[in-house]
């Protein structure tokens, strides 16, 4: 059973992230994901790719574009994925992939707060291409498999194990890992 005072001491800290839709934009980023375990993925997923989006010199874009969700100084057009990596959630989750939208980059991070003392930041960037081939395997994200094959415009979704054992997380850090977000911001603005 849950306490009580558990309870009240997490809506105490929730409250404030909740109201503030740029509640820790000026905290390191581990401090800032630690806030984010508070709100649900739909919640922190656009307060990441928000702050994602400020801190590489992005400007969001309209949804009516069907462009993704940034676009750099120099116009190529990016998606922002992002997942908070638990003991509960070990998965970088990438859902919607709308690989028909005109994007030249997509930016995945997956944050790993399963040990606060090692904290691990994954960013990942991807060209259009690349994540075309990604998906190729992908699971569909929306709709039955009747209704997918006659549409053009499917959203995929996969997910990844974060694990340095896994095949897969092994072969997308090898080939599409970025160290610093400085780097990301070289990349995407080249």
């Amino acid at each position: 059973m849950i306490p009580n005072e558990l309870i009240e001491l997490i809506d105490e800290y929730k409250t404030p992230i909740v109201k503030d839709k740029r509640w820790g934009f000026d905290l390191e980023e581990k401090e800032f994901i630690k806030g984010m375990c508070l709100l649900t993925p739909q919640a922190y997923g656009s307060r990441i790719e928000s702050r994602m989006a400020e801190y590489t010199n992005m400007k969001k874009v309209s949804s009516r574009k069907s462009k993704g969700d940034c676009v750099t100084s120099n116009g190529h057009y990016v998606e922002n994925k992002g997942s908070i990596i638990t003991t509960t959630n070990p998965f970088l989750n990438l859902v919607q992939i709308r690989v028909f939208h005109e994007i030249e980059y997509y930016f995945c991070q997956a944050f790993d707060v399963r040990d606060l003392d090692n904290y691990t930041s994954y960013y990942f960037v991807l060209t259009h291409d690349e994540m075309l081939e990604e998906c190729k395997n992908a699971g569909n994200a929306h709709g039955t498999k009747k209704v997918n094959k006659e549409n053009t415009n499917v959203e995929k979704r996969m997910s990844i194990l974060v694990d340095k054992n896994d095949a897969t997380f092994k072969r997308w850090c090898d080939k599409y890992r970025v160290d610093t977000l400085e780097e990301v911001k070289t990349i995407l603005n080249s």
